[in-house]
């Protein structure tokens, strides 16, 4: 059985890529991040979202909308049956076709995620366009362009109607103390925090607080904290940093260590992201 605690970063390839999938998951996806937006319209009610520094529930028939570079876990159960559409889109390619004025919001870099929780009518015309969208065998082919472009001017009519959209169900008490927690990790993400520095902090048991975070975040405290540290990592490197600046930076006590942190986390080594990414958003 695959890890989910080994990979944060997936790169896309295709310009889109879009599909409709129901059924139960053979593993589930560790807190991840793509270098292009993501669409995920859930027909099925999520109690645990990890999405950027917030862990709350998501109710059924909801469309969330997440930037890129956003950490982010939608699902993580074996057993239930999920069903979803994913459109996930590269942000590079829509940076080229459109305007950014005339995009939606969420595509583009330090955009906040979004979530709507749509009415019928509305629910019924996205799924309809995504269907279609999805009939096509080949996403260049100038009617599958033609619907995509549909679906792109959809959603963000559905954005620019609920401007203030946030997730319907509030966060539970536990849900409350894992967002603090993940708040302290980003403010201090230089400092070199451990378990033990965290459950002194929010005065509890490192046993009590390991298990809490685990439970709402489907993560381990422990990854987590270099998953915030590596996430940090490749905001800097986008930015201009060099490496070398970018280990100094959040602390890490060598150059090879974080070379060989951020190479299995993300998948890539930082010298190569850095000359990947940088010129690709400059």
């Amino acid at each position: 059985m695959k890890n989910s605690e080994t990979t944060l970063f997936f790169p896309m390839d295709l310009p889109y890529d879009i599909a409709y999938r129901k059924g139960k998951v053979e593993y589930p996806v560790g807190p991840h991040a793509h270098d292009g937006a993501e669409l995920y319209f859930t027909r099925t009610a999520l109690p645990d979202v990890l999405l950027g520094d917030q862990v709350f529930a998501v109710p059924a028939d909801t469309l969330i909308l997440i930037p890129p570079f956003c950490v982010h876990q939608l699902y993580h159960e074996t057993d239930v049956v999920y069903e979803r559409y994913v459109l996930n889109i590269r942000e590079a390619w829509i940076k080229n076709i459109l305007l950014e004025s005339q995009a939606i919001p969420m595509l583009y870099q330090n955009a906040v995620p979004v979530m709507l929780t749509l009415e019928a009518a509305q629910k019924k015309e996205l799924a309809q366009k995504m269907r279609k969208l999805i009939s096509h065998s080949h996403f260049s082919e100038p009617s599958a362009l033609a619907d995509f472009f549909l679906l792109l001017d959809q959603l963000t009519k559905l954005v620019q109607e609920n401007p203030c959209a946030v997730p319907s169900l509030p966060p539970s008490p536990s849900q409350k103390r894992v967002n603090e927690i993940i708040s302290y990790i980003q403010e201090h993400v230089r400092e070199n925090l451990t378990i033990s520095d965290l459950a002194e902090h929010f005065f509890l048991h490192p046993d009590y607080l390991g298990r809490l975070f685990k439970q709402h975040a489907h993560v381990s405290i422990g990854h987590y904290l270099t998953l915030q540290k590596i996430t940090t990592a490749q905001e800097l490197l986008r930015s201009g940093l060099s490496v070398a600046e970018a280990a100094e930076y959040l602390g890490f006590s060598s150059y090879a260590y974080f070379f060989k942190t951020f190479q299995k986390v993300a998948g890539i080594s930082p010298s190569k992201y850095r000359a990947l990414y940088s010129e690709k958003l400059s």
